[in-house]
């Protein structure tokens, strides 16, 4: 309890970005942002048999901050888990968020986040350059949606000046349940209706960005800038029942197909509710064949995703993940 996050896109890569006026917040269930600091003893002959001398190295932030999937409080992290691209469209009570695969380009949006963090009751700390290196949404029956996003940052201060709590706005509205969620499967993603949903039991996706972690130069000891993107790697899977040979064909015939996740959550007009849809318009199932465990239950097969680029992939137009969230915001970040 006591504990806190508020966080803020950044105009310039390590520049703190959060104050009282300019800011968001979550209600994460865990932040683990740590700072570690590499260091030496140094290994060199003298009269002793002991270690003489110590030197202090490389400084690393990282670390993961755990939050249920909220269709407010989430966008930020969506965002910049895909490499920083967003469209908006104001629907004048609420507002459609289109985020493509970005690459944290220059004419990206979302391309790196400062986060205050207050730990307890006394001290706070602040965080400047974080980019999502890992990005992981999951859900399964009786639990709530959940989203992990395993940061890289560039520097940390610590400070017990800060009372920033006290401008703090929670949204009252609840995050996206398994009740909410459809998986959806056809062969096209254009094909991909309600016609198409298959019973699911939980899911996870990962988006991996492969980020370059010793991005550094001679001179000092924190990231030289906002770390490059090596492959972006995207994995899915489901858990379903063995009850039909379907899935189990799609994998033996490795066919191509297209997934859509969609979560209908609490109403935002009587026109509009809060909605998150992510699609991978071209997968290959790569298992399908479940195992019998026991006499005494149902059998279920764990089947994993080759999550590919569709279309020609000399195009920037070809995406292997694409995401709309619709929420109660009426103007872009």
């Amino acid at each position: 309890v006591h504990s806190a996050v508020a966080f803020r896109q950044e105009a310039t890569y390590g520049t703190y970005a959060v104050t009282t006026t300019a800011m968001q917040v979550c209600a994460p269930t865990s932040i683990n942002i740590m700072v570690e600091q590499e260091h030496e003893k140094l290994d060199e002959l003298a009269v002793h048999r002991g270690f003489g001398r110590f030197v202090t190295k490389n400084r690393k932030v990282s670390g993961s901050l755990e939050m249920f999937l909220h269709p407010e409080e989430s966008l930020s992290f969506l965002v910049n888990a895909m490499g920083g691209r967003y469209t908006f469209n104001s629907l004048t009570t609420a507002g459609d968020h289109s985020i493509t695969a970005g690459n944290f380009t220059a004419s990206d949006t979302i391309l790196s986040l400062s986060f205050w963090v207050q730990k307890g009751d006394i001290t706070s700390f602040r965080y400047v350059g974080g980019v999502i290196n890992k990005l992981k949404l999951s859900a399964a029956v009786g639990e709530t949606a959940k989203l992990t996003a395993e940061l890289l940052l560039q520097d940390a201060s610590i400070s017990s000046a800060d009372t920033l709590t006290t401008s703090f706005s929670y949204s009252a509205v609840a995050p996206f349940t398994y009740v909410e969620g459809t998986f959806r499967y056809d062969s096209t993603e254009g094909s991909l209706t309600s016609s198409v949903a298959e019973d699911i039991q939980s899911f996870e996706l990962e988006i991996n960005n492969n980020l370059f972690e010793n991005f550094r130069e001679l001179g000092s000891r924190i990231l030289s800038g906002r770390p490059p993107a090596g492959r972006r790697d995207v994995t899915f899977k489901i858990s379903q029942r063995f009850d039909t040979a379907t899935t189990y064909n799609r994998f033996i015939q490795a066919t191509a197909g297209a997934v859509q996740l969609r979560f209908v959550g609490a109403t935002i007009t009587s026109e509009f509710n809060r909605e998150l849809n992510i699609f991978l318009p071209n997968v290959r199932n790569v298992s399908g064949d479940g195992a019998v465990g026991s006499a005494n239950e149902i059998l279920q097969a764990d089947i994993n995703y080759a999550v590919l680029v569709s279309g020609n992939i000399g195009t920037t137009t070809s995406r292997e993940i694409g995401m709309t969230l619709r929420n109660a915001r009426t103007t872009a970040l």
